[in-house]
């Protein structure tokens, strides 16, 4: 009997180690996090191949630091990775159209104002020469009249002038229309272009706030990302998340509250690591 009670005690003591590991002692970079990628929405036009690529990239600044392979991509395991439609993600997308459009726009403008600099360059060349072909006029037509009239040879000439004064005017006259119009066409086109800045520069704040979901043990939720780089990014600050580390203070880290372009890399910074190495007890 009394040997049935030590082996019940020694049972017990064990039972107890066991425990103090899994609560106190086991690090949550100790152990394997296997994932599957669950909700995946088709309209964020990336392939399911290529995200598991991203997300494989996104596990390693973690893993590489805690000296350990933390997460391993497992079809069926209960931990899900979402890809998510949202109202966040049409605005992105129509930010990204509205750049695309003020691109082309700007094109648009500079040729416009190409073409109107070179109407204006033609129109003063043709004004000056026409004004110096007409102060000689006049000054011919002063010299005659002062003289009682110009013999008929010059007085012929005199008349041919004059009418290829007219025709020059009638030409500068052209070419003051085509740089006035020149000119409100690249107005009206500079204003579609302010307007449209406006409105993109409505749509989009200096940082926008980590909102990728929730890291409860069971899933992260992507909901929008502003290129691969930022997906990157977003799914190594959750992956932090779910190792149970919190936001840092350190704009520059990945682990910081807000997206910003000093951690838009998804580079670990001092203060992930040494979040990191308390949180894992490295």
């Amino acid at each position: 009997m009394k040997i049935i009670r030590t082996i019940i005690l020694y049972a017990a003591l064990g039972l107890s180690l066991v425990v103090l590991w899994h609560t106190t002692l086991r690090s949550p970079c100790s152990k394997t996090i296997a994932y599957d990628i669950g909700e995946f929405d088709s309209r964020f036009n990336i392939s399911r191949e290529e995200f598991l690529v991203i997300v494989a990239d996104a596990e390693k600044p973690w893993e590489k630091k805690a000296g350990n392979d933390i997460f391993v991509y497992k079809p069926g395991a209960r931990f899900k990775i979402n890809i998510i439609w949202s109202q966040e993600q049409e605005r992105l997308y129509k930010g990204t159209n509205i750049e695309k459009n003020l691109d082309t726009q700007q094109s648009s403008i500079n040729s416009l104002q190409t073409r109107y600099q070179s109407a204006v360059s033609s129109y003063e060349k043709s004004k000056q020469n026409y004004e110096n072909k007409l102060a000689k006029y006049e000054q011919e037509v002063s010299y005659w009249n002062e003289r009682g009239g110009a013999p008929e040879p010059e007085f012929n000439q005199l008349q041919r002038d004059a009418e290829n004064l007219d025709k020059q005017a009638q030409t500068i006259n052209s070419q003051l229309e085509k740089v006035n119009t020149l000119a409100e066409q690249n107005n009206q086109k500079v204003e579609n272009y302010n307007d449209n800045v406006s409105e993109f520069n409505d749509l989009f704040v200096e940082g926008d706030e980590f909102d990728a979901g929730n890291t409860d043990g069971t899933e992260i939720n992507i909901y929008s990302y502003d290129g691969l780089q930022e997906l990157e990014t977003l799914l190594v600050h959750e992956f932090g998340h779910v190792l149970g580390i919190d936001h840092v203070d350190d704009p520059a880290s990945v682990m910081y509250y807000l997206l910003n372009e000093q951690n838009q890399d998804g580079i670990l910074q001092d203060a992930d690591i040494s979040a990191l190495a308390e949180t894992c007890r490295l």
